[in-house]
Order: structure tokens, then C-alpha cells, then sequence
């Protein structure tokens, strides 16, 4: 009888063991996916295309597909609309973070979009790495402030920097908080950056450095095709992923941070128009670039016409042909310039005049 007992409840361990067993990996794989990958989707300046609901539909179905743990939207993109941050929190909940940029000032300040949003700064722990989702619109020493006080005696892990302008970046900037641009220089903020600070994404638009419609030519050149750029500063790795208008195509990028790297970059993009190869006619070339010839005839016609367009070619790359370029876009500076210091020397004649005519009024009326 005892060993009846004895067997039953061999067999019920031994099948208390094995289901257990069997247990242990499901739980074990998912709490070592947790721990060890994070993958998040970062985005920028999307006011161009955000009221195109065929565009949207498509940029959220692909980023639902992704299945990120993280989404953050680093400004620029109507994130002191209601509307806007609530279709993103209907769609993606508690994973999709903001960041401001110039666009969401008003009057400014960020009133609206702190009323909408809930907050200006915010920090995402994760088990890896640690988000700091920054406002670089303010005075640098706010900014440091948020820096500091939310990595210093903190655990230490890898601090990626979120925000919206190119805070590394020198070559466009305001005299004055909440302007168009960042109102600091790098060497104001750089020890805090190099001290704490690994990685920094931007979200910012592109068109300092590229353009992509030609209807929106800036002072760069024509790149339809740029998703993101790197650049290094001292230790830090910093990414610019802000898209342009949105069209041809609309860029964003994918990064994987795990136990060995805080950032694996996967670039992505939606057609939004045209389709790759895209439309030569919609290029703005390089001065000197030569249509290459479809011909493999070696008469001497197409030889001559090969030779001159080469030729033609030179002379655009020419130092004399780029001298007259910088000169024309120099000569357009100050005709603007002039218009604009004449236009204001006017302004002020009338303004002027008219507190003349009224101080005299006054008078007479006075007088009388």
C-alpha cells in the first residue's frame, strides 16, 4: 500500500517537475528579451505632411508593424495640436514620447504645448539605456539643469539625448531663447554632454544642409534619398532624423539598444512620391554635371557633341564659374539686404510722420 503512496507521488513530481520545466523557458525568454533589446522608433518634423491622412495612415501602419517598445517625436510636428498628440496616444498609448521644437512655440513660449503634452522634458528608464527626451529650445542652463539632475548619482547606463535641434551643430543660431534656432553654442553646454551623454538624435529638419522638393531648395543641395547623417563630437555620436517636406519620401529611423550596443541604427522610409529610381526631372543637378550619353556610336557627330558637353562641364566646375556663382549669391544678399534696410528706413519715416501730425493735433487742440 505504502508503495503505491510512494509511486503515485513519484509520478506526480516527476509530472510537477516536467511542467514546471516546461514553464521555465516561456518565462526565462521573455524576461531576456526585456533585458537585453530595446527597440525604439525616432521621428521629427512632420508638420509638412500630418494633415495628408493617406501619408499618416501609411507612416502608422508601418510603424505599428515595427512593434516598437518606444516611439519618440522630436517636434516640429503640430505637438501643441490636441488633435495631433491624441491620434498618436490612441494609436500607441504610453510608448510615444514628445519633444518640442520651434514650431510648437507660440507666442514665445510652450504654454500650449505643455497643456497638451503634459510636460516639456521627460526622462524613460529602461533596464539598458536611459532616454532623456530634452527641450532645446530653452536657455542652455535649463537644459544642463535637466542633464545633470536626472544622471548624476543615478545608475549608471548609457544617457541618449533626444531633442529637437542640432544642439552640436554652430552653424545656425538665435540671439534669444524660444527663437527659430537653438540660442547657445556648443562650448556652453559640451562639458556636461561630454561628461554625461553618449548619444543624441535631433529632430530637426533637413534643409539646412539638404533639400528635397525642388519647390523647397535651401541653402544645401538636392538629397531626396537622406534618412538620417552622423556626426562625432568628441566621444558622442550625433544623428539628424528629421525629414524635409515629407516628399518623395518620408524618413525615420529604427534603433536597437542592447547590453553591448546603446544604438543599432535601421534606417526606414514610406514613398510618399514617385517610386525609386526617382524622376530625373525632378533633380537639380550639380553645376557641370553632363546627361550621360545613351549613344554607343563612335561617329564623329557624337563625338563632337560628347567632347562639348564635356567641355561645357568643366567650365561650370570651373574656379571662375563658382567665383561667379558666390559672387551672384553674394550680390543677392545685399540687394536684399538693401530692399529690407529700405523697406524699414520707410517704415520708420512714416511712423515718424504720423506721431508728428498727432503731436501737432494734440497741440493745436491744446492751444484752442
Amino acid at each position: 500500500m505504502n508503495f503505491i503512496k510512494n509511486k503515485k507521488r513519484v509520478i506526480l513530481f516527476l509530472f510537477s517537475f516536467l511542467f514546471i520545466n516546461q514553464l521555465k523557458p516561456l518565462e526565462s525568454s521573455l524576461s531576456y528579451e526585456e533585458d537585453t533589446e530595446i527597440r525604439s522608433i525616432i521621428i521629427g518634423h512632420l508638420y509638412p505632411i500630418f494633415d495628408e491622412i493617406d501619408i499618416k495612415e501609411k507612416l502608422f501602419k508601418k510603424i505599428s508593424n515595427l512593434n516598437p517598445n518606444y516611439i519618440f517625436v522630436l517636434g516640429d510636428s503640430k505637438l501643441n495640436d490636441k488633435n495631433v498628440v491624441n491620434y498618436w496616444r490612441n494609436n500607441f498609448g504610453k510608448k510615444v514620447f514628445f519633444a518640442p521644437g520651434n514650431q510648437e512655440i507660440v507666442q514665445g513660449n510652450l504654454d500650449e504645448y505643455f497643456s497638451v503634452v503634459g510636460y516639456k522634458n521627460i526622462v524613460v528608464e529602461t533596464p539598458i539605456v536611459r532616454f532623456l527626451v530634452g527641450n532645446s529650445n530653452s536657455h542652455y542652463s535649463e537644459l544642463i539643469n535637466f542633464i545633470e539632475s536626472n544622471t548624476k548619482d543615478k545608475e549608471e547606463k548609457h544617457n541618449i539625448l533626444l531633442l529637437h535641434h542640432r544642439i552640436w551643430d554652430d552653424t545656425l543660431t538665435n540671439s534669444r531663447p524660444y527663437s527659430h534656432d537653438k540660442s547657445y553654442y556648443l562650448k556652453d553646454i559640451y562639458p556636461i554632454l561630454k561628461k554625461y551623454i553618449s548619444t543624441i538624435f535631433a529632430g530637426n529638419s533637413k534643409h539646412q544642409f539638404f533639400f528635397d522638393k525642388k519647390e523647397f531648395r535651401s541653402i544645401g543641395r538636392q538629397n531626396m534619398n537622406n534618412i538620417y547623417w552622423a556626426d562625432r563630437v568628441g566621444n558622442i555620436n550625433a544623428y539628424s532624423i528629421g525629414t524635409g517636406m515629407g516628399r518623395p519620401k518620408l524618413g525615420f529611423v529604427e534603433i536597437i539598444s542592447n547590453k553591448k550596443n546603446e544604438v543599432i541604427i535601421v534606417p526606414h522610409h514610406i514613398q510618399t512620391e514617385f517610386e525609386d529610381p526617382l524622376p530625373i526631372n525632378q533633380l537639380v543637378t550639380v553645376p557641370g554635371s553632363v546627361p550621360p550619353t545613351k549613344s554607343k556610336s563612335n561617329n564623329i557627330g557624337a563625338k563632337i557633341e560628347s567632347t562639348y558637353s564635356e567641355f561645357k562641364g568643366k567650365l561650370k566646375r570651373s574656379n571662375f564659374y563658382l567665383r561667379y556663382l558666390n559672387f551672384r549669391e553674394y550680390l543677392n544678399y545685399y540687394v536684399n539686404m538693401f530692399y529690407f534696410l529700405l523697406g524699414s528706413f520707410i517704415t520708420l519715416l512714416v511712423r515718424h510722420i504720423l506721431i508728428k501730425r498727432t503731436k501737432l493735433k494734440v497741440l493745436k487742440k491744446i492751444i484752442k
